[in-house]
């Protein structure tokens, strides 16, 4: 296993540590996407003549409720969306069903308001929490296996990651904590592989896309993948999207390390397992006329970051990046005593 340690610049109380490796040789805008879409972080500014017909509540088998508006383009517009709407209700999926809102449309205003100046076959706007899908297949690419029904899966995935956690970083662009985790997304950005949310020259490259087409292949498997090659999904890939989609990251664990220290004794310390990328924060609180540092070191008890304020009500921030080639790494944490004595605590909460 080769790591290698990043050090980000420390400010008083705080610091940050990286612990990063290789991640799989991936081709960055190595062809042109034979299937395309665009997320937008906020409404989409091209379709106040997309809106003018009614938005309607439309029930799916297990009771959500989603809001669809149909384009008076579209034959037979209610029945089209009651009939995506039970599509929808036969992908994996959690409550956010019932926050989606949907618009259907011919491809061609698909196109005009989400494509701009590319070629695309959807798009999901977050900003409005609402996918904008075609009515119907595309005239190219159905040979590949990019149908409408693929392309609606596809910005489904968008969806669920736009409900889903990844702190400290956003779950649309890195994709969900479980999935992104597994796929060391952290180190393929650190090693510049992957380029999250990149909707651009990177597109191929950018996690949040993948996930979102992990989740298209979790139900068509059959249809080639595209994306990075880092990221194309096995069986511990669809576990861990299965996951984030049914029992998503809730949060940070927590860990506690109390004691004292005083003369003889120098230090205490803990450790943890991090089997989740994520970040680390530590809270000291001890004696007021004492003076304690935290400091962090990898599984190989190098020295990676450290307090050196004075007191002893230090706090270190940090990033955790597991090596591609192990499943989890080991974070040792102490308590140092520079002078002074008496009881601490020290708080640490990490990603799992």
């Amino acid at each position: 296993m080769r790591a290698r340690i990043a050090r980000r610049t420390a400010a008083v109380l705080a610091g940050s540590l990286a612990v990063f490796g290789t991640a799989p040789a991936a081709a960055p805008g190595a062809a042109e996407p034979q299937f395309r879409d665009r997320v937008f972080k906020g409404p989409i500014a091209r379709t106040s003549q997309l809106r003018s017909g009614p938005e309607t509540g439309y029930r799916a088998q297990d009771g959500q409720v989603v809001l669809v508006r149909v384009s008076g383009s579209v034959p037979n517009g209610p029945a089209v969306a009651q009939q995506l709407v039970d599509f929808l209700g036969t992908r994996l999926h959690g409550l956010e069903l019932g926050r989606l809102r949907m618009f259907v449309g011919t491809p061609n205003e698909i196109q005009s308001a989400c494509g701009g100046d590319m070629r695309v076959l959807a798009c999901y706007a977050a900003g409005e929490r609402r996918m904008y899908v075609p009515d119907r297949d595309p005239q190219a690419g159905n040979r590949a296996g990019f149908t409408r029904d693929y392309a609606i899966t596809h910005e489904y995935g968008h969806h669920i990651a736009g409900y889903r956690s990844n702190s400290p970083w956003p779950a649309l662009d890195w994709g969900p904590k479980y999935w992104s985790s597994y796929e060391h997304v952290c180190a393929g950005v650190e090693d510049r592989k992957l380029f999250p949310g990149n909707q651009g020259e990177h597109y191929l490259d950018d996690p949040g896309e993948g996930f979102a087409d992990a989740y298209a292949h979790f139900h068509y498997p059959e249809v080639p993948w595209q994306y990075n090659d880092a990221l194309r999904p096995d069986a511990g890939a669809f576990a861990a999207l299965r996951r984030d989609v049914l029992d998503p990251w809730r949060g940070s664990r927590r860990k506690l390390l109390s004691g004292s220290l005083r003369a003889g004794r120098t230090a205490r310390a803990t450790t943890f397992r991090a089997t989740l990328d994520g970040r680390v924060d530590l809270r000291l609180s001890g004696p007021r006329d004492a003076n304690y540092d935290i400091a962090v070191y990898d599984g190989r008890r190098r020295l990676v970051d450290r307090t050196r304020a004075r007191g002893s009500r230090d706090r270190l921030r940090t990033t955790v990046c597991r090596d591609p080639d192990s499943p989890s790494i080991r974070v040792l944490i102490r308590v140092i005593r520079r002078s002074g004595a008496g009881p601490f605590t020290l708080r640490a909460l990490y990603p799992g």
